[in-house]
């Protein structure tokens, strides 16, 4: 890693698309928040002739963000990890972008994969998010691996990106909202367009706002995409806590419109 990497593109801490805003999940956060919800990624090994070696591989994420996955001996990545333990991991959201992929976000996850000699709970966990592999996961020839992070590279879009250290990363807690975010983005776009244009005309700072798409929420708030004159702005509008639980999502979008209908 270059040294002056923070002072080059999107070396440092980006502050996310929305600018400075004490209201917007850290790159770490948005980072475990998008390990936690997904259960692919490619996994990139070194050949013995050093070549990087790109597999499509399911995992589960451990309580440090470490991706866990099973895999065969006999596969090559698996070969490669044990004469070569340097890897990554790739993960990503460009399988639900409409239009260019590269708007999404994504994450490369940097490290050294160690064998997982007692999996125990990580191996029920696995099993839970993919039961199919029930069918080989007691097979000898498989065995539990795990990417331990030392470093990540964090995209959230154009213009959004940062390089944080292992330690960032893991300490950093995945969103309550985000298994459930996709759902109540969709319900709020579908059903609630009105409550959407009602928080950004009141809270998002554009009042003269004709129509606003929720484009995510978090534990801090929501972000609306908002179409004008001279373009697509975003709007962040912030919950009156943060949350600490999924259940939270719904009564915190609720009551901060039943809020402001009441002022109105």
């Amino acid at each position: 890693m270059n040294e002056n990497a923070e002072t080059e593109h999107g070396g440092g801490q980006a502050s996310g698309p929305l600018g400075q805003t004490d209201s917007f999940p850290t790159d770490a956060e948005l980072s475990r928040s998008l390990m936690e919800s997904t259960s692919k990624g490619v996994l990139s090994t070194l050949t013995p002739d050093s070549y990087p070696y790109g597999s499509l591989v399911s995992h589960v994420t451990s309580e440090d963000g470490d991706p866990i996955i099973l895999i065969s001996d006999l596969a090559e990545h698996t070969q490669n990890a044990r004469l070569e333990n340097r890897a990554s991991f790739l993960v990503d959201t460009a399988s639900s972008i409409e239009g260019d992929p590269l708007s999404g976000a994504r994450l490369t996850l940097v490290g050294k994969m160690e064998l997982v000699d007692d999996p125990g709970a990580l191996s029920d966990l696995y099993l839970s998010k993919h039961p199919y592999a029930a069918g080989y996961a007691d097979f000898k020839d498989f065995n539990y691996w795990k990417l331990v992070v030392e470093r990540c590279r964090f995209v959230g879009g154009f213009g959004h990106m940062s390089w944080m250290d292992g330690t960032t990363y893991s300490q950093a807690d995945a969103d309550p909202f985000s298994p459930n975010a996709e759902h109540a983005i969709g319900h709020m776009n579908d059903d609630h367009a009105d409550a959407n244009l009602i928080f950004v005309q009141e809270l998002g700072g554009i009042p003269d706002a004709s129509e606003a798409r929720m484009v995510a929420v978090d534990r801090y708030g929501m972000t609306f995409q908002v179409p004008t004159e001279e373009g697509d702005r975003f709007s962040r509008v912030a919950f009156p806590e943060i949350a600490t639980h999924a259940s939270q999502l719904e009564p915190f979008v609720i009551g901060l419109l039943r809020s402001l209908r009441q002022d109105a």
